[in-house]
């Protein structure tokens, strides 16, 4: 039995990881803020994983977190781009400084892998499909470049302090618990939300736009997969499924 600790655990992502591990019998630990994570994303395990409720930027909290941990799954972020857009200081402080604080507290305590939850926004604006990790990253926003930042963060730890370090670059993940209300919401929980209420979809431009959307599944096992492979493993894996999908 290994012991995790989910950073944003009680997120979209996170909680969807914990359950999971959870269910495999592993001890957890949650690390969240409950800025954007929710405590009923975490009903039915709640007496079965350790909670902590504090920040990522914050040292002491982030030590008290890894402290006996065998792997790291960083979800925890400033997801959206939009967002980040709004408020870039915000991100930067969040998505690389909470970061950095938590790889020096796993290399200080010996941590197995460290598994960083990173974006396919890093590649920017590209007519390529699909993408693949050798690509040039050009990263157009201030949240796709908290997100190479933390790559390259993770590949140095990685070289100088001997910390094993994976990078899994989402695209466009969707599934149960993804608030659909939120204006920074995936296009998939509002097109369910709108066919649920009656409503027409709502789509921009000429619906010809498409991405490669990830059940969450599949996000989960890559996690837990990065994390335990006992093969030597590269540094950065896209997780997605191959597939260009139009809004129409």
């Amino acid at each position: 039995m290994a012991h995790w600790l989910v950073t944003g655990g009680a997120g979209f992502i996170g909680s969807h990881i914990a359950h999971t591990l959870v269910s495999m019998g592993e001890k957890v630990r949650v690390l969240d803020n409950f800025y954007s994570g929710k405590k009923e994303f975490l009903d039915g395990i709640e007496d079965k994983i350790e909670l902590i409720k504090g920040d990522i930027r914050d040292h002491d909290t982030v030590l008290k977190a890894v402290k006996g941990i065998d792997y790291v799954l960083h979800q925890a972020a400033m997801r959206s781009v939009p967002l980040s857009i709004e408020q870039p200081s915000e991100c930067n402080a969040v998505n690389v400084n909470g970061t950095l604080q938590l790889l020096i507290a796993s290399a200080q305590t010996k941590v197995k892998r460290f598994v960083f939850a990173s974006s396919s926004s890093i590649y920017g604006d590209t007519d390529k499909f699909p993408q693949s990790e050798t690509d040039t990253p050009n990263p157009i926003s201030p949240y796709a470049v908290s997100k190479l930042a933390g790559e390259y963060y993770i590949r140095m730890f990685s070289q100088t302090y001997g910390l094993s370090g994976v990078s899994l670059r989402y695209f466009n993940v969707f599934g149960p618990k993804q608030d659909p209300k939120s204006k920074y919401a995936n296009v998939i929980p509002k097109f369910i939300l709108e066919a649920l209420q009656g409503k027409s979809l709502e789509v921009h431009w000429d619906g010809e736009q498409s991405r490669d959307f990830t059940y969450i599944e599949t996000v989960v096992q890559a996690n837990i997969l990065a994390a335990q492979s006992s093969k030597e493993v590269k540094s950065i894996y896209n997780v997605g499924c191959g597939n260009s999908i139009s809004l129409l």
